[in-house]
């Protein structure tokens, strides 16, 4: 579709303001240390989706040493960022749409603000190629902004350049991950300052494999 090309466009556009801007934010690290924990295993197996410049994997790494970090990203630019942040982290270009064919376990997996890039449909496709791909137990970390889907459309940067964002249902989510026989979901809510001034709500699930 034309706004999906659009967006990966911009996303390796802008690969490296984004890491500028991104690269050491500690909104989320609460959340992160909650993955950690629920992941427990010392020499977990930990697949990253939509890793941009490889923030959320460095953290990672940094909490958990021991931890096998696999990092994929659409954009050829933000996979380039990321495996030089992370030299001992596995990263490569993958559609996120694709991740179902990795003939690998892991025993969690993030996929921060990827669904507000994905259709709802998709979305549902990615959680049960997640769910295919994890251990017994395994976790899974997802993170999107809440709202109307009629509302999804195109958001312009200062620069000029557009991303299409997908807004989705909470309830639609757990839904999702309750149907597919995930546990109960943990849920956080996180307030994040956008450059405007305005505050947007984020939402993020931890959820464990039955």
């Amino acid at each position: 579709m034309a706004h999906e090309k659009e967006t990966i466009a911009t996303w390796n556009k802008i690969a490296e303001l984004y890491e500028e801007k991104f690269m050491d934010l500690d909104l989320y690290n609460d959340t992160y240390d909650a993955f950690c924990a629920a992941v427990g295993n010392r020499k977990a197996n930990i697949l990253e989706i939509g890793c941009g410049p490889g923030n959320v994997s460095r953290y990672l790494i940094q909490q958990e040493p021991d931890w096998h970090i696999t990092a994929t990203d659409i954009a050829p630019n933000m996979i380039a960022l990321a495996q030089k942040n992370n030299p001992s982290a596995n990263c490569f270009v993958m559609d996120s749409r694709e991740i179902g064919k990795l003939e690998v376990q892991f025993d969690g997996i993030i996929a921060g603000f990827v669904l507000p890039y994905l259709s709802v449909e998709e979305s549902r496709h990615l959680i049960a190629d997640c769910k295919k791909i994890l251990n017994n137990k395994g976790i899974l970390y997802l993170s999107f902004v809440g709202g109307k889907t009629e509302d999804s459309g195109y958001q312009t940067g200062s620069n000029g350049d557009r991303i299409y964002f997908q807004y989705h249902s909470l309830q639609t989510i757990i839904q999702t991950l309750i149907d597919l026989h995930f546990e109960e979901p943990q849920v956080f809510t996180i307030a994040y300052c956008k450059n405007d001034g305005a505050q947007e709500m984020h939402t993020i699930i931890l959820a464990q494999v039955k």
